[in-house]
């Protein structure tokens, strides 16, 4: 088999949070193709479990090296300081670097795949035929977004992360042979690299994300849920725009109406939301399917998003009739009154909810089509096959190249 070197940020397990999940069905998926050795970062003392337990589900071998934290944002301060951007400082990791070279001399890898920009300087030192990168999405747009409504310092910073990681990601199109991104969106928001750009989307879990598969953590028709993680700034600013701006009208409307914001590590601010009649913030949950299953209406009210929203597919996997904001439906082959509804103002968002928790045919006729898109579009065994066919070709073409 083919050699094929997978470099991480971050190691990717458990598939539980969107850059994890990505990284780990490439990962199963490359792993029945090529003989697959992951070399990731490790940022605490569960990553270490983690890794082993991802070599026992589809590897033969990980390299995992410690990154991040205190000494990371040194890093990530000097490399800012050095007109690098700020995330190939935090990233960077000498121990890792020196055993992908050690296996590299062991035996020659003949292909890099390198995830997310921040990986790109370990991929680009390492000799292999081939060399793709999966972006997934443009974070130099998404440091822009910060910079355009943060105060000086906060605005200064971001806009000199923006050009840096710009920088980074023009690099990638100019060294690697194929470039990813999660959407058609995000490839045409590059704006460069023509046919080196390929969209390769995110998948659900469809076994996993069943509406028949578990309990309801607590049957209430008539309430709403969030899910995700809480201390990414979409999530947290969106669940607080709804909260200030959407929620009192529908709580005075319906009373009874009860509103959980489900996820890991909520910031300060969402978890002041709990203080609002109606609203309650979980924190870290086992597993989001109870909630889901609960709830009347799931929401997802970002007004700022990049990419592929997982939390909007395992909704529409799990049945839920769905509400979303323009952002966070951005790239989602799903059809707006049809497979979900889209929502931009307040008085959108009031009036597709309480049209949904007062008519439980359109509920259920949301849910049911919701259930059978993802279905037809969104399983990860064939969101992934045109990553691996891209690697057969590439290695092929580079043989090819070689004897010629």
């Amino acid at each position: 088999m083919k050699r094929l070197l997978f470099i991480a940020h971050r190691v990717p397990f458990p598939p539980d949070k969107g850059e994890r999940l990505r990284a780990f069905h490439e990962i199963q998926a490359l792993s029945q193709q090529f003989d697959v050795t992951v070399a990731a970062l490790s940022h605490n003392r569960a990553d270490a479990a983690a890794a082993e337990e991802l070599r026992k589900s589809c590897l033969k071998k990980i390299l995992v090296a410690p990154a991040g934290g205190k000494w990371g944002l040194i890093r990530g301060g000097i490399s800012l300081l050095t007109g690098r951007s700020v995330t190939e400082g935090y990233f960077y990791s000498r121990r890792l670097q020196k055993l992908i070279a050690t296996e590299a001399r062991r035996e020659p890898f003949d292909l890099v795949m390198c995830y997310s920009s921040g990986t790109l300087p370990y991929g680009l030192g390492v000799p292999a035929s081939a060399r793709i990168i999966d972006i997934v999405d443009i974070d130099s747009a998404k440091w822009s977004s910060y910079a355009n409504s943060a105060r000086w310092p906060k605005s200064w910073l971001y806009h000199r992360e923006a050009a840096a990681v710009a920088r980074l990601e023009r690099q990638a199109v100019e060294r690697c042979d194929a470039v990813l991104l999660v959407s058609e969106a995000e490839s045409a928001a590059m704006g460069f690299g023509g046919d080196k750009v390929f969209a390769v989307s995110n998948g659900v879990d469809l076994d996993f994300f069943r509406p028949d598969t578990v309990e309801p953590a607590n049957p209430a028709p008539a309430s709403l849920v969030f899910t995700g993680t809480m201390d990414y700034r979409p999530n947290a600013e969106g669940v607080c725009w709804f909260v200030r701006e959407v929620w009192p009208e529908l709580k005075r409307r319906i009373p009874e109406l009860t509103f959980v914001i489900v996820g890991r590590n909520p910031t300060r601010p969402v978890r002041q939301l709990a203080r609002t009649p109606g609203v309650n913030v979980t924190g870290s949950v086992p597993d989001v399917r109870p909630y889901l299953v609960a709830a009347g209406v799931a929401i997802c009210p970002l007004k700022m998003a990049r990419g592929i929203q997982n939390k909007v597919l395992e909704a529409m996997a799990m049945g839920k009739a769905v509400v979303a904001s323009p952002a966070a439906l951005e790239g989602l082959e799903a059809e707006a009154e049809k497979d979900l509804l889209k929502a931009d103002a307040p008085d959108e968002w009031q009036r597709h909810i309480l049209k949904l928790l007062t008519d439980g045919e359109l509920r259920d006729r949301l849910g049911r089509s919701a259930r059978i898109c993802v279905e037809n579009k969104y399983n990860w065994a064939t969101r992934m096959e045109p990553l691996v066919s891209l690697c057969r070709r590439l290695i092929q073409s580079k043989a090819e190249d070689s004897v010629r």
